[in-house]
């Protein structure tokens, strides 16, 4: 009788990764501190929706047929959010692109650092490898984020639809082009956490050493490079750095900058591997 032959390594890890981001998404569903993040968004995300977009929307709309609206636009510096067809989604473009970011640094700062003071982490590798753990954190909680982006743009789109149904077509298209382009955006800020929480003791730390780091070093190397211009290509390692570009720039025109957040986000997962690798459990 032949033996069976073991799956192959690489069907092993596949198999593990999808099994431990599937275990991400349920979690946030079943345990207190993921159901006080979904409460906490979803408050959030009301009154941003209400009032803010709302709102702010319907100055857009007014505006495009008034020059005068139009130039008090143009001297607040958000002449960009009359490019958009949506005047909804331009608005919402605008607090997402610094809204989602944050919010990641909170929900992704956990991603090994408290399995590895509990001691679970070293039970869970007797099982599966390092890298299905690492990368099957981070794909769990990127899946997370992109089901909140797109509940949070199908609430808008059903504003816009309420305000009114010929816009479907062109509510649609943004929804699509915006879900893309925020999904390229978070990718490096999760895999900066990825990093962090495999390198300190507590999600705590993680989040703290985040903010630091990202502040200061965006900080530092934009006064390098107004000294040295030379240098200006080190301002490619800070997340986050193309967001104010983004901010001027209409739905699928944002995908010129997706090669940023791609490259930061190798080099943060190479780099938060290597720390994985390395670390005692």
């Amino acid at each position: 009788m032949s033996a069976v032959s073991p799956a192959p390594t690489h069907r092993l890890f596949i198999s593990h990764l999808w099994i431990i981001a599937g275990f991400e998404l349920t979690r946030l569903f079943s345990t207190r501190r993921g159901l006080l993040y979904l409460i906490t968004f979803a408050v959030i995300w009301y009154f941003i929706l209400f009032y803010p977009i709302s709102m702010a929307a319907g100055a857009v709309q007014n505006s495009e047929h008034n020059e005068q609206g139009l130039a008090f636009f143009d001297m607040l510096g958000l002449s960009s959010l009359l490019l958009w067809k949506v005047p909804e989604f331009a608005v919402y473009w605008r607090f997402a692109l610094y809204l989602f970011p944050l919010l990641c640094i909170f929900l992704t700062a956990d991603q090994t650092s408290s399995d590895r003071e509990k001691g679970t982490l070293r039970f869970l590798t007797l099982r599966c490898s390092r890298d299905s753990i690492f990368f099957g954190r981070f794909a769990g909680l990127m899946l997370i984020q992109g089901i909140l982006i797109i509940t949070s743009l199908l609430s808008t789109m059903a504003l816009v639809l309420w305000r009114d149904l010929s816009l479907f077509g062109a509510a649609l298209n943004s929804v699509l082009a915006i879900s893309v382009n925020l999904i390229f955006i978070l990718l490096p800020f999760t895999a900066m956490m990825a990093l962090l929480s495999a390198a300190v003791r507590s999600a705590r730390q993680a989040t703290v050493w985040a903010i630091l780091t990202w502040t200061l070093l965006a900080a530092l190397l934009k006064g390098v490079a107004t000294l040295l211009p030379s240098l200006f290509f080190l301002q490619y390692l800070v997340p986050g750095m193309q967001l104010p570009a983004l901010a001027q720039i209409p739905e699928w025109q944002t995908l010129q900058l997706a090669y940023i957040p791609l490259m930061q986000t190798a080099l943060l997962l190479l780099a938060g591997r290597r720390v994985m690798a390395w670390r005692a459990l």
